[in-house]
């Protein structure tokens, strides 16, 4: 009886040292040919997120329809797969686990199939690796303890946190009364653990404010393991919810948050941007309002290297993930997209996917306002990125011992950002995510000197810090920026007749203008046809008071209201 158990147990060690590699596929499908119809969206997306698109004037098309699964099942069994990974309805294709690599060939050879690509393998078996990939690690900075007497200016009720709120001005809001309530909040990292156990997430935990959580990296929706060492996800985190009065409090402590697992910190293979593709999928049809992503790729791991992407590649259009991050944002989702930290380093660039130009892309300042070695923008296309900078050197954040400790990098950048984008989007839940955008963009530092060609900071700051409490001020009315419209940006205004006019729709080119007074007589018409932006010093030597700019493209007429000192 004893060498029987013996044997057994050889046995099961003999498996688990020798188990067969597994292979993850990326198999695309042709059409959609038999799936649901539009009329069956409820079937496919939730009530909360047919709201968000109506709100925005957002329709359904095809790729918010399902899958066919009898193409799922085919390939599936073609492949001899054991596992469906994963599945995506906006790009047609699903992820699939085989330990049998010779398949391809036959799965390739299916009429229904487009392409196969081969995005993970796991030498152990299904999602094991032999070690930590020192490359993954490497992503996620070291959390050091905090001097609990550092702080800064008047944070009776912020804390250790109040330099990085007192930065964006986005206390203004929470003293308004927005500070999150009923947003929400999705956060797409690499683990979770402790957020459960902490006392900075009592709040959030006892009004049961964590709404959704799911690990799309082992298909399982346990997202707080302590196997996973890695606090990057609570750390993110806590720059958003954790409360902890007079100690620490976050940018939108009373959201509601959904915590999703994409990255896999013992691998950097493309499965990953399939797995951030799902969370993004799943966003979308539950209802998420503003997602943060403090996520990044350009490398990936033998053998997979071969998969790696270029500066040319940071184009806004060719990784999956950031094709997943502008059809998230068409979907009506905010996306809020660390910059990566590699400004100091041989890559020098942003990662992708904030390369995206819907994406809103975070980079790293100091206390001072200074650039803090995120990633360099434009993107290879020539889009300014990032879009907006916030604190990320020595961040004060909720560490793995529960303290509040100090660390550095854009992935805190980001989700101070966001939390204060969600505070805003509250207050005036009638904007669309591009009208949102263009208003945090026109109360940033560096707005006007982007508007008026002074792109000295533009590959490190982008936009600047934004202002919050001038952006609640505009909605209010009561700014001295007025007569916004959120297609052509007028700056500055009131001006001394000297200012400039920027398109920030697509479709308003080939545009001319026209200057009235109050009387409604043409005080200057132009000669020009614009494309994009034009400079007017017409009304310098103009009586101060009030004129009318008159836009006309061939299609429509705007006008806003021009003030003069």
């Amino acid at each position: 009886m004893k060498n029987y158990f013996l044997l057994l147990l050889l046995l099961v060690v003999s498996y688990q040292d020798f188990a067969a590699p597994a292979f993850a596929y990326r198999v695309t499908f042709k059409d959609k040919n038999g799936t649901l119809t539009y009329a069956d969206s409820l079937q496919f997306l939730s009530p909360a997120s047919l709201a968000r698109r109506s709100k925005q004037g957002i329709g359904l098309d095809s790729t918010d329809l399902p899958l066919v699964q009898h193409y799922i099942d085919t390939a599936m069994l073609t492949a001899n797969a054991v596992k469906l990974h994963n599945k995506s309805k906006w790009f047609n294709q699903i992820v699939l686990i085989t330990f049998d690599s010779t398949k391809v060939s036959a799965l390739q050879a299916l009429p229904m199939v487009q392409s196969v690509q081969l995005v993970a393998r796991y030498a152990n078996g299904i999602f094991k690796t032999e070690q930590i990939s020192e490359h993954s690690m490497a992503k996620f900075p070291k959390v050091e303890p905090m001097d609990a007497k550092k702080t800064r200016g008047s944070s009776a009720f912020y804390g250790l946190a109040f330099q990085q709120i007192d930065m964006l001005q986005g206390d203004c809001l929470h003293d308004a009364g927005f500070m999150g309530q009923g947003m929400k909040i999705a956060v797409l990292d690499v683990n979770f653990r402790r957020t459960d156990s902490c006392r900075a997430y009592d709040t959030l935990l006892l009004q049961n404010r964590v709404k959704d959580v799911y690990n799309f990296v082992k298909d399982t929706p346990f997202v707080y393991s302590m196997a996973i060492p890695s606090d990057h996800g609570m750390n993110v985190m806590g720059c958003m919810a954790a409360k902890l009065d007079s100690t620490y409090v976050g940018t939108a402590p009373y959201g509601d948050f959904y915590l999703y697992i994409t990255e896999d910190i013992g691998s950097e293979f493309p499965i990953e941007e399939d797995n951030w593709l799902s969370a993004m999928e799943r966003c979308d049809s539950i209802g998420i309002d503003i997602v943060n992503s403090s996520l990044g790729y350009n490398k990936y791991d033998a053998p997979l290297s071969g998969s790696s992407y270029t500066y040319a590649d940071m184009d806004g259009k060719t990784s999956l993930i950031v094709k997943a991050a502008n059809m998230s944002v068409a979907k009506g989702i905010f996306l809020v997209n660390a910059q990566g930290n590699e400004g100091a380093g041989p890559w020098h660039y942003m990662l992708t996917p904030a390369d995206g130009d819907s994406v809103y892309s975070v980079g790293s300042v100091d206390g001072s306002g200074n650039w803090a070695n995120s990633g360099y923008g434009p993107n290879s296309m020539g889009v300014l990125k990032p879009d907006g900078v916030a604190l990320g050197k020595g961040v004060s954040l909720i560490g793995g011992n529960c303290q509040v400790g100090i660390s550095n990098g854009s992935s805190f950048a980001s989700p101070i950002m966001c939390g204060a984008i969600a505070c805003l989007w509250q207050a005036s839940p009638s904007l669309t995510t591009w009208q949102l955008r263009q208003l945090i963009k026109m109360v940033s530092s560096k707005y006007s000197d982007i508007i008026t060609g002074d792109s000295t900071t533009a590959t490190t700051l982008g936009y600047g810090i934004p202002n919050f409490c001038n952006a609640y001020n505009i909605l209010l009315g009561t700014s001295d920026i007025q007569n916004i419209d959120y297609r052509f940006a007028l700056y500055p205004n009131p001006n001394n007749g000297d200012f400039y006019v920027k398109s920030f729709d697509n479709s308003s080119t080939n545009f001319s203008y026209l200057i009235y007074d109050i009387s409604g007589k043409i005080i200057f018409k132009s000669q020009e046809i614009y494309k994009s932006e034009f400079h007017c010093d017409a009304l310098k030597h103009a009586a101060s008071g009030e004129y009318i700019l008159w836009i006309s493209t061939p299609n429509k007429a705007f006008t806003t209201k021009i003030i003069k000192h």
